[in-house]
């Protein structure tokens, strides 16, 4: 009504497209948006209205080019008057015509600019102003490749910072088993394969309303999912993309643990709290996640995602025992521990909800190196173990494993403590003689293990592909127990890293005299007299005599560790033969482990996260990473040692150094992809990633 009064009370004229010219320089909510923007700085009308962040950024794929040495042509006024592009064209060719010298200095540009995005392209005016428009209805859906050369120089918002999200529970339902449960299979197996993996793209730029799911357990599996990089995602591994990821995860997490708090609250505590002791506590009143999951699971179930979310993605240890303590504890109120034969529709569900509930405990325990505060080796543990189709020993093995590194976490603490105080190691030479007997055995078995499903199989009511994920699980627990068990006696613990990851020390913690690994301690090889230990076979060769040298060349400041490497049970040599043989096999496991399938489709590995992405799918749920440090701390190790005994021109041993060389490198090539893998959605497991990828290309310079 406004342009009515306002209107010159003269003859009608001919109305132009838009009342107003649009501005030359549009916000870039506006042009994602496709609505008109006034200019307006710092914020225009529309980002005020909808209180949205306002920025100005040039677009290069419309309006004048500006090129060195030419000055912009003038816009002719009735230019835009124009109703027909062809009219243009000719006003433009009379204008060129008129003035011949505009065309003599446009001939002084470099040929080669000719060839850059938009060259010798005109101003379209208003009829095609939108070029933002155009260009996506052309080729948003374009299914042609597009080489770097012939890309706009600024993609707009085809790169602006993006995250997965999922229309529906159903979808996040979906998702999960493609992406979490080969390696976390704490929901019961599907009744049918999943589909493909279908997210939508939130853009940080494009504020869109998202339905959030109303189920903690569905905001977990979101959170994490939401780590993963959109398959459209051309900046993936951008900064600004990888902050956007890591703010709309922890987000989510958030909201899953506020959705936890809600489904214990109750109404009558708010409005009649003397009421609210008059009933029982009831199950949650919204629609379940899960038909195949009790409502009462669900916020345990959230709890041990969350669990691993903190310790993969944020690094925050304490959260991550916390998280999984407070799951431990939901559990043991509704006494998962204790229905062993109990049978129903949920019994599957309960029982691997408890004990995957159980391993997420004893993992935060290894990973923060502390003492459980449950007693957990106790038989009051009655549930039964889950079973898988397709392979029913698979939880026995992936528990068993579970309990294994626990022990020799255990064992590493108490032993470093007793280091410390220069205590009685009796004690620790008897627990080293048990872990060991109780080792040896399982890794022995697990080596005969014939892994024979496709690595990007796809989960199924079979769950083969989760049967032989929990065997590779199970198999680096295993050797990274013994490695644990091992590690002192072989290496002494010499750091070898910058960083303090697990518990493996740092080279920058200067307080505790650390022997040199050149020195290989030899000192193990002389046992005490009345050490049992001097029948005891492991199946090693026995170890050469310690030589009057190495003797006179221990340092003073070494003479504690070389009294108490008299009383340990094996040799330098044995343990680390030992752990050399458990660093390949967790290597060689590392390598085994499937690969998510977003497709849905049997394929060569590894899987992409889409058809047209070039990034490998990120295996997910590494709560384990800790097994990978360890393994590379034994090749490093070794490596040193090989190096230092063994320079560059020993002719006489050239054949086997290079073999075993050999070996180290493939092994530690295999530590590296893995992390980078995981890193490509797990922040924290960064650290790692670079502390090998400096000791590959840097620190060891492996032949290639």
């Amino acid at each position: 009504m406004a342009e009515i009064d306002t209107a010159p009370q003269s003859a009608p004229q001919p109305r132009r497209k838009f009342a107003v010219p649009p501005v030359k320089v549009a916000c870039l909510a506006c042009r994602a948006s496709r609505t008109r923007c006034n200019g307006e700085r710092p914020s225009c009308a529309s980002c005020v209205a909808k209180e949205r962040q306002c920025i100005y950024k040039p677009s290069r794929r419309g309006g004048p080019r500006f090129r060195k040495k030419t000055q912009p042509l003038e816009e002719n006024s009735q230019e835009h008057d124009s109703p027909h592009p062809r009219e243009r064209e000719g006003n433009d060719i009379a204008r060129m015509t008129l003035e011949p010298q505009r065309i003599l200095a446009s001939k002084a540009v470099s040929i080669e600019h000719y060839i850059d995005p938009g060259a010798g392209l005109k101003n379209l005016g208003d009829t095609l102003n939108d070029s933002d428009a155009l260009f996506d209805s052309l080729f948003m859906t374009s299914h042609s490749d597009v080489s770097q050369a012939n890309t706009s120089p600024n993609e707009g918002e085809m790169n602006d910072p993006m995250v997965r999200v999922y229309a529906s529970d159903a979808d996040v339902l979906n998702a999960y088993y493609i992406w979490i449960h080969p390696f976390f299979p704490i929901l019961p197996a599907p009744h049918y394969p999943p589909g493909p993996d279908e997210p939508t793209a939130f853009f940080q730029n494009r504020p869109n309303d998202i339905d959030e799911s109303s189920s903690p357990l569905g905001l977990a599996i979101s959170a994490l999912l939401a780590l993963i990089p959109c398959p459209q995602d051309r900046n993936s591994l951008a900064e600004d993309s990888v902050i956007f990821r890591r703010k709309y995860a922890q987000f989510v997490a958030q909201a899953a643990i506020e959705s936890i708090e809600l489904d214990s609250e109750r109404p009558e505590s708010s409005v009649e709290p003397r009421k609210a002791l008059e009933d029982p506590d009831d199950v949650p009143r919204r629609p379940a996640f899960c038909s195949d999951v009790p409502l009462d699971l669900e916020s345990i179930i959230a709890l041990d995602i969350l669990s691993v979310y903190e310790y993969a993605q944020r690094g925050n240890l304490k959260k991550t025992k916390n998280r999984a303590s407070m799951a431990m504890m939901y559990a043991l109120d509704l006494s998962l521990h204790l229905q062993g034969d109990l049978e129903d529709g949920y019994s599957d569900c309960r029982r691997r909800v408890w004990w995957m509930t159980y391993i997420c405990y004893c993992q935060s325990c290894i990973v923060s190196n502390t003492h459980p505060s449950l007693a957990i080796f106790t038989p009051s543990f009655t549930a039964h173990a889950p079973t898988l189709k397709s392979d029913p020993q698979a939880w026995y093995w992936f528990m068993k494993s579970q309990q294994a590194i626990l022990a020799a976490t255990e064992f590493v603490i108490d032993l470093n403590k007793a280091v410390a105080s220069e205590a009685d190691m009796t004690p620790s030479y008897q627990r080293m003689m048990e872990l060991e007997t109780f080792l040896e055995p399982l890794i022995t078995e697990s080596e005969q293990w014939v892994l024979n499903c496709p690595m990007t199989q796809p989960v199924d009511n079979d769950e083969a592909v989760v049967a032989h994920s929990l065997r590779c699980m199970a198999r680096i627990k295993l050797n990274s127990a013994r490695i644990k068990v091992h590690r002192y006696c072989a290496f002494f613990d010499a750091p070898i890293f910058s960083g303090k990851h697990c518990d493996l020390r740092s080279i920058l913690d200067k307080d505790k005299a650390t022997p040199e690994l050149m020195l290989w301690p030899s000192c193990c090889d002389k046992r005490s007299p009345s050490s049992p230990a001097s029948s005891h076979h492991t199946g090693a060769s026995s170890s050469p005599t310690r030589s009057n040298s190495s003797i006179n060349h221990t340092q003073p400041g070494r003479a504690h560790q070389s009294s108490l490497a008299l009383i340990f049970p094996f040799s330098s040599h044995q343990s680390a033969k030992i752990c050399l043989k458990s660093s390949l096999n967790i290597a060689q496991s590392f390598d085994s482990l499937p690969y998510p399938n977003p497709s849905s489709q049997l394929c060569d590995p590894p899987c992409y996260l889409g058809l047209r992405s070039n990034v490998i799918a990120p295996r997910t749920m590494p709560s384990f990473a800790c097994c990978a440090m360890q393994c590379a701390y034994v090749l490093l190790s070794v490596y040193d040692k090989t190096q230092a005994t063994y320079p560059q021109g020993t002719a006489s041993k050239d054949v086997l150094v290079n073999d075993l060389v050999g070996r180290l490198q493939q092994g530690m090539l295999s530590i590296l992809a893995t992390l980078e893998n995981y890193g490509t959605a797990f922040e924290a497991l960064g650290g790692m990633r670079d502390q090998i990828r400096d000791k590959v290309y840097s620190s060891v310079n492996f032949d290639a």
